[in-house]
């Protein structure tokens, strides 16, 4: 990986003219260092996991802890109606795309911060950090979708066509994942309140959506704002999809895309605009 970083050394004038010259071919620039990125990939996976003893099977003790507990609490305290669905399924389906969500926003809001030594040596697109943390958390996801094809053999769920409405779902999430993760971290440099705030923002959002209870037990006259939280919208879609081969609602899952994309665009705005100062913060 520091073959690929060895670049012209970060100057003061370096920092204050890149933007300027070179920002109208960042996504060109970043495409070149596509190599670095997938490099970072395969750093952070195995750094996850070494001298671990349970190793990758640490990707699936939060999903299927959280499942299990939400199971005894709401199969027999609260008592939430999922219908003809087994509870524990039911919150398994969306747990697993939440878990991706708030491990990538939780790995990528530190990334600049645990890379400061490279960010401070050599220039380089500094979005492949916020690229390759998202990118980490897609071993785990897939992982978790394995214990999910054992859940549904189990419980004697088939999938139909509709479940391949899980790809454009999985790819608006990502869009979410990656802007608020440019947003997060070039924040966590200048505000380190961040590192803090995320995992009371993390608990808060997943009770805000659609996880352990459905979505029918909105009422109505708040749907509409429930709804603007993409993630409803994604968790929502993926539930109906898999377990009941329903198509996702158009309609809110065409606010969620918009969302996402707006968010991303922006998130990428404020990051490249924040870059320069990067390594001074630092």
């Amino acid at each position: 990986m520091e073959q690929l970083v060895k670049e012209q050394p970060i100057s003061s004038a370096s920092q204050e003219e890149w933007p300027e010259e070179k920002k109208q071919y960042a996504l060109k620039i970043l495409w070149q260092h596509r190599e670095l990125v997938w490099s970072l990939t395969r750093r952070d996976i195995r750094g996850r996991y070494k001298q671990s003893v349970l190793g990758v099977l640490w990707a699936l003790l939060q999903p299927l802890a959280m499942t299990i507990v939400f199971t005894i609490v709401m199969s027999n305290i609260a008592k939430i109606d999922t219908g003809d669905i087994p509870y524990p399924i039911f919150a398994y389906v969306a747990m697993l795309p939440w878990t991706f969500f708030a491990g990538g926003l939780s790995a990528g809001s530190e990334c600049l911060v645990g890379n400061f030594n490279l960010i401070t040596k050599v220039y380089f697109p500094r979005e492949v950090f916020p690229i390759s943390a998202v990118l980490g958390k897609t071993v785990d996801l897939a992982l978790g979708v394995m214990v999910l094809a054992l859940l549904m053999v189990y419980y004697k769920v088939h999938l139909t066509w509709m479940s391949l409405f899980v790809v454009p779902l999985l790819i608006i999430q990502f869009c979410f994942m990656l802007g608020m993760t440019f947003l997060l971290s070039s924040w966590n440099l200048f505000y380190r309140d961040i590192r803090h705030v995320m995992p009371l923002l993390t608990q808060i959002w997943m009770y805000m959506s659609p996880i352990i209870y459905p979505i029918s037990l909105i009422p109505k006259r708040f749907l509409g704002f429930y709804m603007l939280n993409p993630m409803s919208s994604i968790l929502d879609g993926v539930r109906k999809t898999v377990l009941e081969g329903k198509a996702p609602m158009m309609g809110y899952l065409g606010i969620a895309a918009a969302v996402s994309v707006a968010f991303l665009i922006v998130g990428y705005w404020n990051f490249k605009r924040l870059e320069p100062s990067f390594a001074e913060t630092i």
